[in-house]
């Protein structure tokens, strides 16, 4: 025993110090719902740090978000195309950061694709919104009345061909349901007010008996957004517009006099500033408690914004985000440094806050898209922790009842040892920070097994020792001497493919990979060293019940 005790030492320690770990893990959840609520109320701090420590839950098992993002480098050169993913990484980390989600998961995979996984997520759709953009912020002038008005006449009959001259809806009457400037420019130009006129028209055909004028937009009913977003995407539409001028949506919809309508801009193509100079953005209201989003640019971007500004005052200026208007205020006097973005519609103060986050991270190098979208709500996660704590307990409880039955006291000293495996186990994970995913419960179950089948090989080649007459000292020196190799070869070939599920898996592969690892090298120290001192109490027994 005197060449035990730096082992009986050493598994004292190792047992302080799970019980450590673990504790923050036993706090947390044997909390109720409202001890949680309370103490994140009364010490918000506290349970930050207690929510930290404790063992962490994976979407599977409380429910979330993993999306699977593609970079799209087609259109990149071959510089920028190389560290687009690490730059897009980076980016999305950062709008992930200022959103708040805890503990989230934003890893590269393959070459060109991001997984961001956002466990305990309460709004999936905003925070799809919020990593998906490609926040592409452009400056634009607002195409004159007068302009706009000669283009549209002139697609009419090219329009009128492919609508077919029905229309979904009927020609907004004007008269009783008209359209008012949501900027206030009570300056309409004469050609802009009738503009009404022109759709009131009962031959009106083409693009103008879907749209009515209203300064400094074309008013398109939500009904018939489809069919005129459809004509505008028509090659022989494209051809005929201009090439310095383009059509641009509005970001979302808007309810003008009891009617939804969407916004459709006429936009010079030139863009006459990009957001690169930003430097900062904040949500806010303005004066009549709308959202709005105040940015702000660096020295070199005011220089620019102020000749943009100057020589268009009185002109309305779009600003867009991803192709699609945000605003589109009047310039009333020269802006250098600073400017704000009305968001119209139906847009809360949560737009803006996003908004403004995706601002400040700034735009994506490229375009990305989800090729991978799964939401995993909390009652299923809350199903999937009961389903695969049953199947441990059911796992764990035939284990030790076999172990027991077959191999009598060594099987109770296997079960002892196979507890004090799972407990090192949950304490390892919480201290290393893992994420315990429902593979992670299948990869403990797993490890159940391999530890019992260390202590399988042990136990049999005591049996083989006893019946050879050896005592029992000898007996079990013997067992493990001659079992060790076995133990180690087997064990070693599973950590190895462990290791490679870690390196080439993600999300719950990684998780069962960590768990199935960890588990590996637990039991071989449990089945080779805690389990010997054990069996060391017995070595002076007469007989070995095995």
């Amino acid at each position: 025993m005197k060449g035990d005790t730096w082992k009986i030492v050493l598994t004292v320690v190792l047992i302080v110090v799970a019980i450590v770990y673990l504790w923050p893990t036993y706090q947390y959840f044997t909390m109720s719902d409202s001890a949680r609520e309370s103490m994140r109320t009364s010490d918000p701090d506290g349970f930050a740090t207690l929510q930290k420590k404790a063992l962490k839950l994976g979407l599977d098992l409380q429910g979330g978000m993993r999306v699977v993002l593609e970079v799209d480098k087609s259109n990149l050169d071959e510089n920028a195309a190389k560290d687009a993913r690490e730059r897009a990484l980076e980016i999305i980390r950062n709008r992930v950061d200022e959103f708040g989600v805890a503990e989230p998961v934003i890893q590269a995979q393959g070459d060109d694709r991001i997984v961001v996984e956002l466990p305990a997520l309460q709004d999936p759709d905003r925070a799809r919104n919020l990593i998906g953009k490609t926040a592409l912020l452009e400056f634009k002038i607002v195409e004159s009345p007068e302009n706009s008005d000669i283009l549209v006449k002139r697609l009419d009959p090219i329009a009128a061909k492919i609508a077919g001259g029905e229309s979904s809806t009927t020609p907004a009457d004007t008269a009783t349901n008209p359209f008012v400037d949501p900027f206030g420019d009570t300056t309409k130009t004469a050609d802009s007010a009738n503009a009404f006129a022109d759709i009131d028209d009962a031959s009106a055909t083409g693009l103008s008996q879907y749209m009515s004028y209203a300064g400094p937009f074309y008013a398109v009913a939500e009904n018939d957004f489809n069919t005129v977003d459809r004509i505008l995407d028509d090659p022989t539409i494209k051809a005929a517009i201009p090439g310095d001028v383009e059509f641009a949506w509005s970001t979302r919809s808007e309810l003008i006099n009891g009617q939804r309508i969407r916004p459709l801009y006429l936009l010079k193509k030139k863009i006459e500033m990009s957001g690169t100079h930003l430097t900062d953005a904040n949500p806010n209201y303005d004066q009549f408690h709308k959202p709005v989003v105040d940015f702000v640019f660096d020295r070199e971007g005011g220089e620019m914004f102020g000749r943009v500004t100057g020589p268009n005052i009185g002109k309305p200026l779009a600003i867009l985000l991803d192709g699609k208007v945000e605003s589109a205020p009047n310039i009333r006097s020269k802006i250098r440094d600073k400017g704000q973005i009305t968001l119209g519609g139906t847009a809360t103060f949560f737009d803006a806050k996003d908004l403004a986050t995706i601002l400040r991270a700034g735009a994506l190098p490229a375009p990305v898209k989800i090729v991978q979208n799964n939401v995993i709500g909390p009652t299923l996660g809350h199903d999937s922790v009961n389903a695969g704590i049953n199947g441990l307990l059911i796992a764990l409880v035939l284990i030790v009842l076999f172990m027991i039955m077959y191999y009598k006291i060594a099987g109770v000293i296997a079960d002892i040892v196979l507890v004090l495996n799972i407990f090192f186990l949950l304490a390892v994970m919480a201290g290393l920070g893992a994420t315990l995913t429902l593979p992670g419960i299948a990869g403990i179950i797993l490890t159940i097994g391999m530890a019992v089948d260390a202590n399988v090989l042990i136990f049999e080649r005591m049996r083989e020792e006893v019946r050879v007459g050896k005592k029992v000292s000898a007996a079990i020196d013997a067992g493990y001497d001659r079992a060790l190799s076995s133990i180690v070869d087997s064990n070693l070939t599973t950590l190895i493919a462990a290791g490679v599920l870690y390196y080439f898996g993600t999300g719950p592969i990684r998780g069962f990979a960590v768990t199935l690892g960890a588990g590996i090298i637990i039991s071989m120290y449990t089945a080779l060293v805690v389990s010997k001192l054990i069996f060391h109490t017995r070595r002076k027994a007469a007989t070995l019940s095995i």
